[in-house]
Parts: C-alpha cells; structure tokens; sequence
C-alpha cells in the first residue's frame, strides 16, 4: 500500500533545511487523515521521524498506535525506554501504543507506569486495557480496592476492573461514581462501567443524564470517555435523541432539561470532530453525518421540533449553547456532504 499523501506531506516539511519549524497544529491535523485514510506504509515511515524527536513529534502517536503492528511496538520501546522506565524525553502515548498493538511483552512495564502522573497513568491503563493481563488479575484487584471509595485515584485505573474477572465491579464502580468520586476524577470510571458490556447499558445510561456524574462536563475531561463508552455499548446518537426527547419530554425540571441537553450536544459536537478515543472496542463504525443531519436537523412530522428548535426553546434563541447548535448544524451538513464527496471517488 502506497503512503498516503498527507504522511508525504508530513515527511516532506521535515525534511526541508529551508522550510520552518513544522507546527504540532498542522503536524496534528495531517495525523487526522493519516488516521482515517492511512495504513501499516505510513506508521513504517514516520517511525524514524518521530524516533529522531520524539518529543517535537508527539502528535504522530496515534498513527503508530492505529496503523501498527506488534515488530513496531517492539522497536518502539526498545528505542525509548532506559532503565525499565520511559525516558523523559517520550511522550507516554508510547505505552498506549505498544498496549493497543498487543505487545504483551510490554504487561509488566506497562503497570509499573499506572502510579505515575495523571498522563503516563492514563496512557499505561489504556495500553493494558489492550493486553490480556492474566498475571496482573490479582495485582489489578488490590489496586482497585485500596482506592475504592476515594474522591482522587488513578483516574484511569478502573478500566481495568474488567480484567480481574469479578463482575460485581460493575456494581461497585457505579457505587464509586455515585458516591465519591470527584467529577475532575470519573473519566476511568465511566469508561470502565461501559467495558462491561450489556450488562453495563442501563447504568450507563443513567449516569449519562445525571447531573451529579457531570458525564458530558469538558472542563474535567469526562466528555471524551463518555463519548468513547456510548460507542463501546452501542448508543448511537439516533437513539441516545430519542431518549433525549423523551426525558425532555416527561421532566419539567428546567435544570434537568438543560444538563440533558447540554450532555447530548457535547456528544454531537465529538461525533462532528470524529475524535480519536484510542480505545479498541470504541471503534465501531459510527452513523452516518448524512443520516444524523437528517434525524436532527430536517423537520418531519414524526419528529417534531428539529435539535436548533430545541434548543431555543430550553436555553433561550440568545444563549451561547444554542448558537453552538446552530454551528453544529452547519459542520454536520459539511462533513455529509464530504462523506458523499468520498463515496464518488472511492471505487465499490
């Protein structure tokens, strides 16, 4: 498979002595279509570039991660761990990556990362979501009970509950949720209930219109892993609205209408960027931006008020959110009609 051309494009800047510095802006946007149109050729090429500098060329991670196979991962941490510990220099998206490509000679690294900062931590528990991790099943369990009940922990530790093979975690986490933890710290939790699976679709879905979750908030970072557990369980945003409208529907709190709402546009607006979760299970084929424009935005009479009316009629026509709908409405109608561009030229 040939490279795709926004990795040439990548190599090319950075070869150029005369051109200037290549930006992590525009590094990180070229990554996007590397992700969605790239293949194994381009994580091969880009290896050595971001070896040369890991930490300039940070934003290359992901490619590695998608696009990669378990010889790269190999050649990854042997060019970036010292000492049995990351070097200082390496983003520790690296352990998310040799995680996620299955690199089990990795496990023991890995978990010997999951008690440092909140980014190595979050990136090793990531990583061993990925890895069997029949060793640790013990070692994960203690660790889960000597936070359980804390407000602060290991934000990601608890998506590896599914590991030790004990289902009343599910139990417990959503107690841990729903009692203790602080919001600034749930990302790992409300990631960890949706892991398990069917089981898991009724909490999950609760939690994601409670308020006290904050489930959608984007200032604590719990939006991108609720986003991410709605595509693990299979909530689709055509029925995640229908539930909307329902609650919207029989509860007049004004408060309740409002965070309701507000958590169904913070799932639009990561559905619009097509956000990389870098989890494996969430990486269902999502809907169509053709078939949600049409669900949202296009009156019927079987739906009713479109997602723009709704939303000026709970937040008010002048208020921040519903201008946000309104942008929305336009990035959908854009990237459907991108989706269409790319069904015309790609051969059947």
């Amino acid at each position: 498979m040939p490279l795709s051309p926004a990795t040439q494009a990548i190599l090319d800047r950075c070869s150029d002595e005369d051109a200037p510095e290549v930006a992590w802006l525009w590094e990180s946007m070229a990554v996007e279509a590397v992700l969605r149109h790239g293949g194994p050729a381009d994580a091969e090429a880009l290896l050595p570039l971001f070896l040369s500098a890991p930490a300039a060329h940070e934003a290359l991670v992901p490619v590695f991660t998608s696009h990669g196979d378990q010889r790269l991962a190999a050649r990854l941490l042997e060019a970036t761990v010292d000492g049995g510990r990351l070097r200082d220099d390496v983003p520790s998206g690296v352990l998310h990556a040799v995680g996620r490509l299955g690199y089990t000679p990795a496990t023991s690294l890995l978990w010997e990362h999951v008690d440092a900062s909140h980014h190595v931590s979050k990136d090793a528990c990531l990583g061993l979501l990925h890895l069997p991790c029949e060793d640790l099943r013990g070692t994960i369990a203690e660790a889960l009970e000597k936070h359980e009940g804390a407000a602060l922990f290991p934000e990601f530790l608890p998506v590896l509950a599914l590991k030790t093979e004990e289902p009343a975690w599910l139990d417990r986490l959503v107690a841990w949720g729903e009692n203790d933890a602080s919001v600034d710290c749930n990302g790992g939790l409300i990631l960890g209930i949706s892991l398990h699976g069917d089981p898991a679709r009724s909490a999950f879905t609760r939690l994601l219109w409670d308020d006290r979750w904050e489930a959608c908030g984007s200032g604590t970072g719990s939006a991108l892993w609720t986003y991410a557990g709605t595509r693990v369980l299979g909530l689709g945003l055509p029925r995640l609205y229908a539930d909307l409208r329902a609650l919207l529907r029989d509860r007049a709190d004004p408060d309740v209408q409002w965070d309701a709402l507000r958590s169904f546009i913070t799932l639009l607006r990561l559905r619009c960027q097509d956000v990389w979760t870098g989890v494996a299970a969430a990486e269902a084929r999502p809907e169509s931006c053709d078939t949600l424009y049409s669900l949202l935005f296009t009156p019927t009479p079987e739906h009713g008020d479109t997602l723009t009316e709704l939303a000026d009629r709970v937040f008010g026509s002048e208020d921040p959110m519903s201008d946000e709908v309104r942008h929305l409405e336009i990035a959908l109608r854009t990237a459907a009609a991108h989706e269409w561009a790319l069904r015309a030229v790609t051969p059947r």
